[in-house]
């Protein structure tokens, strides 16, 4: 009963992702502009929805401790996504933009982390609403990934001695909640308010399948500021 469960968690996850594939258009997708700082957060936020397919794979695979560390990675690049639109400085996004190599990495390297985005965040009015959700996730979340990055206590202990089914479909859970997030940075991305509010609506349909108090609007009209 327990695999059953978790099995059906992961095929509405799977529905989640098409449905907010869909909801802006994937294949069609193109942001508001070819800005450096529009396609940069673009790219962060689809690395996010990259990390939570791999979270899927890993738990339907068996591979739990792995799955469980990717939440944390999720996470960043979400954030990345909202800082570099709302608050990184115009040589901040031309430094992760800029073409790879030891001296570029090196500059990216010196570039704010999670905590560090969260604050700047924090003192830019029009990232209020991602920036509820993000926060209340890390409050939530931080300790407990931290440690399954780093070989930690919630690592090897639950390697040990196994993971109990709700807590693989809480983490199920919170990365679709994270998706939805990244969902409709896209949507925010591009500028298209219908796209918006097709993304908002899922959370109403997919309600049963998230987190509970995790904020998913990004921004209420659609606009890029």
């Amino acid at each position: 009963m327990a695999l059953n469960t978790l099995g059906r968690a992961l095929a509405r996850a799977d529905e989640l992702d098409e449905a907010v594939m869909a909801a802006i258009a994937a294949e069609q997708y193109s942001p508001y502009d070819g800005s450096t700082r529009i396609n940069a957060s673009v790219s962060a936020a689809c690395v996010a929805l990259e990390h939570g397919r791999a979270l899927r794979v890993l738990i339907a695979q068996g591979l739990p401790t792995a799955a469980l560390s990717l939440l944390r990675l999720q996470l960043e690049a979400l954030t990345r996504a909202v800082w570099l639109l709302y608050a990184a400085t115009d040589l901040s996004v031309e430094k992760l933009a800029a073409p790879l190599s030891k001296d570029t990495e090196a500059a990216a390297n010196k570039l704010p982390m999670l905590a560090d985005m969260l604050k700047q965040l924090a003192a830019k009015p029009a990232a209020a609403q991602p920036l509820l959700g993000l926060q209340a996730f890390k409050d939530n979340n931080a300790a407990a990934l931290n440690s399954f990055v780093h070989g930690g206590i919630h690592a090897l202990h639950r390697y040990t001695q196994g993971f109990p089914a709700p807590l693989l479909i809480g983490a199920v859970r919170n990365c679709n909640g994270l998706l939805l997030m990244a969902g409709m940075m896209l949507a925010v991305l591009a500028g298209n308010q219908p796209m918006v509010r097709r993304v908002s609506r899922l959370q109403v349909e997919f309600a049963a399948d998230l987190p509970p108090s995790l904020p998913t609007h990004a921004c209420a009209d659609g606009t890029v500021s």
